[in-house]
């Protein structure tokens, strides 16, 4: 239980964990991250266990001490909220423009290979079923920047199946498409560093009153809506840039476009077969009289 975040250690681990400490891992897990901030006496209270357990739990996650295991918490809460400038303070420049390019593109396969091996394989498959059943309707929506992937993956959907709806991004619209979902439904929430408040307010609004299944695509420092999330698929973004990058989180996209269509390719094969009829239909052209209006 030593690589990757608190919470994906936590995660990871809950089998070789006893009892006593499952119950305090699972504490941690409900109030992630602010629950492991509270002393170690506290805690220990908190989930009717003694100090000692507490203490056995954070050396099995590889840590020497309480403080030691705070420290890195409070670091991984810090570095999520990382701005560009911070990054730019932390990493540097880009360097010499000469071999520039191939440096990053080294770095970004680095990253995308890294989120293609550490995905867990049946999580991303459960994400791709919930996706491809079309009793669910599916909403999709993401932030500043990662509206746009969300809105690339709803491009896609919409072409293999019924039911996909992008959210707006501005407050005012949300109401219309919280009151559509219902249990059977699913939402999909981008949010990387820095992430939204205002995503983590409507996760909790779809799961808690509406009862969708919320699905977070996020980074490994997890964003908030992952409190609120059925299930999490986390992207590897940082590769030593001011800007962190895209491509990782276009990868795990491509793969639920690939893998959804396959689930009844009878079916996405007559969609787009129609779609592409009614899309390239000359316009201003009558087919059923075979005219051209006026």
């Amino acid at each position: 239980m030593e690589s990757g975040t608190l919470e994906t250690r936590l995660r990871g681990g809950m089998e070789s964990l006893t009892a006593s400490e499952r119950r305090v891992a699972t504490a941690l897990l409900a109030d992630y991250p602010f629950a492991g901030l509270a002393t170690v006496a506290e805690l220990a209270e908190r989930t009717a266990v003694s100090v000692p357990t507490v203490l056995r739990l954070t050396t099995k996650l590889g840590f020497s001490g309480y403080g030691e295991f705070q420290r890195s918490l409070i670091g991984e809460l810090k570095e999520g909220y990382h701005s560009p400038i911070t990054l730019r303070e932390t990493h540097g420049g880009v360097g010499p423009v000469q071999g520039f390019l191939p440096r990053l593109a080294d770095v970004t396969l680095g990253a995308v290979v890294e989120t293609a091996n550490a995905l867990p394989e049946a999580e991303f498959e459960k994400v791709c079923e919930l996706i491809g059943d079309t009793r669910r309707s599916v909403f999709l929506i993401g932030g500043r920047m990662s509206h746009m992937m969300a809105s690339l993956l709803y491009r896609h959907l919409r072409q293999i199946r019924r039911r996909v709806y992008l959210v707006p991004e501005t407050h005012e619209d949300w109401p219309e498409y919280l009151l559509r979902m219902s249990k059977r439904d699913v939402l999909l929430v981008f949010d990387y560093r820095r992430y939204q408040p205002d995503l983590e307010r409507l996760a909790r609004r779809a799961a808690k009153d509406r009862g969708a299944q919320v699905v977070a695509f996020t980074d490994k420092w997890l964003s908030p809506v992952c409190r609120h999330a059925a299930h999490i698929l986390p992207a590897a973004v940082e590769v030593g840039t001011p800007w962190d990058t895209f491509l990782s989180i276009m990868l795990v996209i491509e793969a639920i476009i690939n893998r959804v269509s396959e689930y009844d390719w009878d079916a996405t094969k007559q969609r787009i077969e129609d779609w592409d009829a009614l899309r390239t239909e000359p316009p201003g052209q009558d087919t059923d009289e075979g005219k051209t209006t006026t």
